[in-house]
């Protein structure tokens, strides 16, 4: 990145921090606080112009184009529905930028298919990423796939061909639900309690059911924001090993984790039975669609080969706008960013569950997921109309169960990426509210 491209992103941040609100200090002051030329300078002036952040009045300075806030958009809104990251607050100016350089330096990569398991510099790129959280592998088994989900698919296809099973817990993701479903693959499933899953019964069920893989998301749950203790992941590596079965470790929120001490279910594991799973859709955007998924040896062919009749290879273009926003530092900083925001909203929930919801049970993780227990004589679709009301919008747990499953809990989930800090305590006080007016209908 060039130094006035850096410049310029210091701006947009400050700009973004609310540092500069109505109008840019002068240029004179701007070299002094950056330490660079007036030629710089002016280079990063121009830039925030073309992409129409500024505007300049002639003879008087540089004023800052006011953009359609977050709170605007939201009016009125309660929004716990989504855990995908808020496009007000990723950095799409930057982004802009990487999609400039990498079709500069990369165009003719561009126009040639690539390799299907995934662009080389960019596999070493997610090589050191993936070292950084203690996951140890060859590059070889660094597949790129077009978000986790097409790794979930090829794994299935992989199932299907040999008339294999996969277990899954209930609750779970439910797009890993809408593929056994919808492909009609064979599935058996295991109760899973709000705070822990029983190992007896999925002991029981493995040794009945014989699947040859078990899908597992042990850190952050989707739906339920809980997260496995050690001696769990210790125990399912065992039965991995005496049962013969595989586990794919979905690990999508991995980078959510305030625990640094914390250990993925691969870098446990000492006998190639982990499938391991990377999203990069909630630092990054969904739209993007980048996924890693690490192979255990065995599996690489018939993976690689189903990857190949699926896509050929992941999208070029996203593939080296992410190489170029790796190499310039700006993905470690977004990551920070975001982490740290999502930090402090989920302390402003957890506050004030403890205010409303004292007499409910709720998982108490401070990370993303959180689900609060409802009373079992609770009518949903009431409680859905009531929360429609007050202009609260929650997604609706019954996707985390297969169809049919008898055994499901009653719950609300909460996220609370895509809502503003200073709306959370109200939005938690309007879900008691419309909790406790659905008990009595």
């Amino acid at each position: 990145m060039k130094k006035y491209q850096f410049i310029a992103n210091q701006i947009l941040n400050q700009i973004d921090q609310g540092e500069y609100k109505e109008r840019l200090p002068s240029v004179r002051k701007l070299m002094d606080t950056f330490g660079v030329s007036q030629v710089t300078i002016t280079q990063a002036l121009q830039h925030l112009t073309d992409i129409n952040r500024i505007y300049a009045k002639p003879n008087v300075g540089y004023f800052i184009i006011s953009r359609k806030t977050e709170a605007e958009a939201c009016k009125g809104r309660y929004d716990f529905s989504t855990a995908s990251t808020s496009w007000t607050d990723f950095p799409l100016d930057s982004y802009s930028q990487c999609l400039e350089a990498a079709i500069q330096n990369e165009k003719t990569e561009l126009f040639t298919y690539g390799a299907i398991t995934g662009n080389e510099e960019l596999k070493q790129l997610f090589q050191k990423l993936l070292m950084e959280d203690q996951i140890f592998t060859e590059k070889e088994q660094i597949m790129i796939t077009s978000g986790t989900q097409q790794a979930l698919h090829i794994l299935a296809l992989m199932m299907m061909t040999k008339k294999e099973s996969i277990l899954i817990e209930q609750p779970t993701y439910h797009q890993i639900i809408n593929l056994v479903e919808r492909l009609h693959l064979n599935y058996v499933t295991c109760y899973r309690d709000l705070d822990q899953i029983d190992l007896t019964e999925l002991e029981e069920s493995i040794k009945i059911n014989r699947p040859s893989y078990v899908y597992l998301m042990p850190r952050l749950h989707n739906p339920l924001g809980t997260t496995m203790s050690e001696q769990e992941k210790k125990i399912l590596l065992k039965f991995s090993v005496k049962y013969d079965f595989y586990i794919i470790e979905d690990d999508y929120l991995g980078d959510f984790e305030g625990n640094s001490s914390y250990k993925t279910m691969y870098e446990m594991d000492n006998d190639q039975r982990v499938v391991y799973l990377k999203s990069f859709s909630k630092i990054m955007f969904p739209g993007q669609r980048l996924g890693i998924a690490v192979i255990p040896e065995k599996l690489i062919e018939p993976f690689q080969s189903f990857k190949e009749i699926i896509d050929i290879q992941t999208n070029s273009l996203s593939q080296v706008i992410m190489q170029t926003f790796m190499e310039s530092g700006l993905y470690a900083h977004h990551k920070d960013k975001i982490v740290s925001k999502h930090q402090q909203k989920a302390e402003i929930l957890h506050c004030a569950l403890k205010t409303y919801f004292s007499d409910y049970e709720f998982n108490d993780n401070h990370q993303m997921h959180t689900v609060i227990k409802l009373p079992k004589q609770i009518n949903m679709n009431k409680l859905h109309e009531e929360l429609a009301k007050r202009h609260v919008l929650v997604d609706d747990y019954q996707t985390n169960y297969v169809t049919g499953y008898k055994q499901n809990h009653k719950f609300l989930k909460l996220n609370t990426t895509s809502i503003q800090e200073e709306k959370i305590d109200e939005g938690v006080q309007l879900i008691h509210e419309a909790i406790e007016y659905s008990k009595y209908l």
